[in-house]
């Protein structure tokens, strides 16, 4: 049996401390000690860290063209792979990126697919493939020691990539499952239909960033061929990793791609941003709807304040993963989420590229009260060019710093920063840099940048029961 009994403490220096409850057995006394002070010193000097954080980026440039950039990391294992100047934007054929994100890893000119995911798997490497609008990666990741083998699947998959017909065939059965998959997704499908309302559906932004069913039996190995001769120059190449040392990675860069030769670089296809509407009827018991602005490219001086806008709205869905209170004081949860119990989802969302970007907000909710909401969307959108608490402001940039400060102490994260960095400007910005330009951002910056938002075309996307929502006129003449 315990039982709960108090006792005073003398303190070294003769002082009383306040009563202790502890628990004891029952009839054995308690240890004849001091109970430990909680806010004296201890006395004991901190042993110095035994590695610091990761090293400055540092980014080569070799005669053909190619960079290389890396920063290094006192870990056993790398994340590896290369970005390359390209995506949707530069499809002839809509969804040709889409399938050389699928035939990646596979047959090369020297290997068999089955060899390649065997050498891999005996590796412990871990690779993945990702095309997005703008550009194209293939990563790996893998131990420290495995990186000379991994670079030279690597190149070969990139420069030496052999598209046998079966195995496009069953890649195609693949992203026909994965476009299924995807329709039932959709907060990231009205982000994907907003594009083509925003630049015109044949715009090279427009294009749809997955293969679309109708097309998928019409592309060939020739023509994925014929991308990536075009798209896959060392001058639109960037061979980044985090956790390597950078000689050494040039020098296998020079080994394994610096044979190749140097490509004319090609100017990217412009977007003009127009605005406009696209609606999918749908007979589902939520309508979802996505409101979208033009915004600066990762050029754009306004980035950075328009980051800080997009954490200080916030949002998500009305079930926190994250457990009660998380986003709680975001102005879509304050305003939108918390008020109206009808609504499922409110969140906001960013799409940079180059030139241009969209800014946007989705939601969702029953097709009877989408009036409502669409009403709250539009007002609290008007408001982010008005007064900003100062409590709001100060907690959006601390929310965005921790984010970014967090995230890169994620190995994959850091090598995902440097590529697309040093794709984008050809340099990496360092971290404390980014968070100096974070804690600048005034709220008249914000209110500037709103501003100049609003004033571009509307885009709508709504998909469900679209005759609730109010018609692209009358949402237009809100703003």
């Amino acid at each position: 049996m315990l039982n709960s009994t108090l006792r005073v403490s003398q303190a070294a220096r003769g002082g009383l401390r306040p009563l202790v409850a502890r628990r004891e057995l029952w009839g054995v006394p308690a240890p004849a000690i001091d109970d430990p002070s909680l806010t004296e010193p201890m006395g004991v000097d901190a042993p110095l860290p035994l590695f610091e954080g990761a090293t400055d980026t540092q980014v080569t440039t070799l005669s053909n063209g190619i960079k290389v950039a890396s920063s290094n990391l006192p870990a056993p294992c790398t994340s590896l792979g290369i970005y390359i100047d390209g995506g949707s934007r530069c499809d002839s054929i809509p969804g040709t990126s889409h399938l050389l994100q699928h035939m990646a890893f596979k047959s090369t000119g020297s290997r068999s697919q089955l060899r390649v995911v065997r050498e891999l798997e005996s590796l412990g490497a871990m690779p993945t493939s990702l095309a997005s609008r703008e550009n194209i990666v293939y990563q790996v990741d893998a131990l420290r020691e495995s990186v000379p083998a991994v670079m030279e699947i690597l190149a070969e998959t990139v420069v030496q990539p052999n598209f046998l017909p079966w195995e496009l065939e069953a890649q195609k059965s693949a992203v026909a499952l994965e476009l299924e998959d995807f329709s039932k997704n959709h907060q990231s499908l009205l982000q994907e239909l907003i594009h083509s309302a925003a630049y015109g559906s044949t715009a090279p932004l427009g294009k749809p960033l997955m293969c679309p069913a109708k097309v998928l039996p019409e592309v060939t190995p020739d023509m994925l061929e014929s991308y990536v001769a075009s798209q896959y120059t060392p001058d639109k190449m960037v061979v980044a990793a985090a956790g390597y040392e950078h000689s050494e990675l040039v020098n296998l860069v020079e080994t394994y791609f610096g044979h190749l030769l140097p490509g004319t670089s090609q100017k990217t296809l412009a977007s003009a941003y127009q605005g406009g509407e696209l609606r999918q009827s749908s007979d589902e018991e939520l309508t979802h709807i996505a409101l979208g602005f033009e915004s600066g490219g990762w050029n754009d001086s306004a980035l950075i304040p328009i980051c800080v806008l997009s954490t200080m709205m916030g949002g998500g869905s009305s079930f926190s993963a994250g457990g009660p209170g998380k986003g709680i004081y975001t102005r879509l949860y304050q305003n939108i989420l918390n008020q109206n119990e009808y609504v499922q989802a409110a969140s906001v969302f960013n799409a940079f590229y180059n030139d241009t970007g969209i800014f946007g907000v989705y939601a969702c909710a029953p097709p009877e009260v989408m009036g409502t909401l669409v009403a709250g969307l539009t007002e609290e959108l008007k408001k982010m060019a008005g007064p900003i608490k100062d409590v709001e402001l100060s907690r959006a940039k601390n929310q965005l710093k921790s984010s970014l400060l967090m995230n890169l102490e994620s190995r994959p994260i850091l090598f995902e920063d440097i590529g697309r960095q040093v794709l984008t400007y050809g340099k990496h910005i360092k971290p404390a840099d980014l968070v100096s330009q974070i804690e600048k951002v005034t709220a008249a910056d914000i209110n500037k940048a709103a501003a100049i938002m609003l004033k571009s075309p509307l885009s709508v996307v709504v998909h469900g029961d679209t005759t609730s929502v109010p018609s692209y006129t009358v949402l237009q003449k809100q703003f």
